[in-house]
């Protein structure tokens, strides 16, 4: 058995500290791209995303390196990584781009053509069909997405949006996404305005508290609890609300 050989199947079974030493070995000795591309999938998987990075660099490997940076937000990095590949991993991890940037139009070019019922594809599918207006098509994709993993807040946040706008009730979609992800501020903000639109007003102003605690720069989190505090007579509170909401797009964040 070679050393790649061996430092690959350790990793694969999860001894990561053993695949690190053994591919560090391999590195001094030939410092080739299938060892630092071994050496990027083993540092990331142990949490080391700076060194995975510098890692795929050196391999060349240009998707791990944009998913790396999706992962932390530097979307038009991600892309200028991705700009002149086309595979279909390369146009998917384009959309989720995409879409973060809300360039809804290019990310739907982007998986045009795609017939693939992974998770992911489905997840990016769903999405920007919501945003697109193509409700049903995005309670199907999400739907199906939903089945092969159900383990993804984000999933069960977008079928919630979308079964909303086909006037359908979200809410156990969103206890579920709730439940799998406790910090995401806008499952609390849209469990509230669900709570609200059925008349149970000081349960809806729990939840836009708690999505106020979770992002305490959630301008709309302010107005709904506001309108709902005001529904109960408690105008000083509200007026609290409404000071603090300005005060947020005076220092220029929302």
């Amino acid at each position: 058995m070679s050393e790649i050989q061996d430092a690959l199947n350790a990793y694969k079974q999860g001894n990561l500290n053993y695949a690190l030493r053994k591919v560090q070995e391999i590195i001094e000795k030939s410092q080739s791209q299938e060892a630092y591309n071994l050496l990027g999938k083993i540092l990331k998987e142990m949490g080391k995303d700076e060194e995975a990075l510098q890692a795929f660099l050196k391999a060349g490997n240009r998707v791990e390196v944009a998913r790396i940076y999706l992962q932390h937000g530097l979307y038009r990095d991600a892309l200028n990584q991705l700009k002149d590949l086309n595979d279909k991993e390369a146009r998917i991890l384009r959309a989720l781009a995409y879409i973060k940037l809300e360039e809804y139009e290019k990310a739907k070019e982007e998986l045009t053509g795609i017939e693939d019922n992974s998770p992911i594809t489905l997840k990016a599918k769903g999405i920007v069909d919501y945003y697109m207006g193509n409700y049903y098509d995005a309670l199907r994709e999400l739907s199906l997405a939903i089945e092969a993993y159900p383990y993804d807040a984000e999933l069960f946040y977008y079928r919630a949006l979308t079964k909303t706008e086909l006037n359908m009730d979200p809410e156990e979609d969103l206890n579920t996404a709730i439940s799998l992800n406790p910090y995401y501020a806008e499952l609390y903000y849209n469990k509230g305005v669900v709570l609200e639109t059925k008349g149970k007003i000081e349960e809806a102003i729990k939840f836009y508290s708690r999505a106020i605690e979770v992002k305490p720069r959630l301008v709309k989190a302010y107005y709904r609890r506001a309108k709902a505090l005001m529904k109960m007579g408690k105008e000083d509170e509200a007026m609290k609300d409404i000071e603090r909401v300005n005060q947020i797009k005076n220092s220029g964040s929302s």
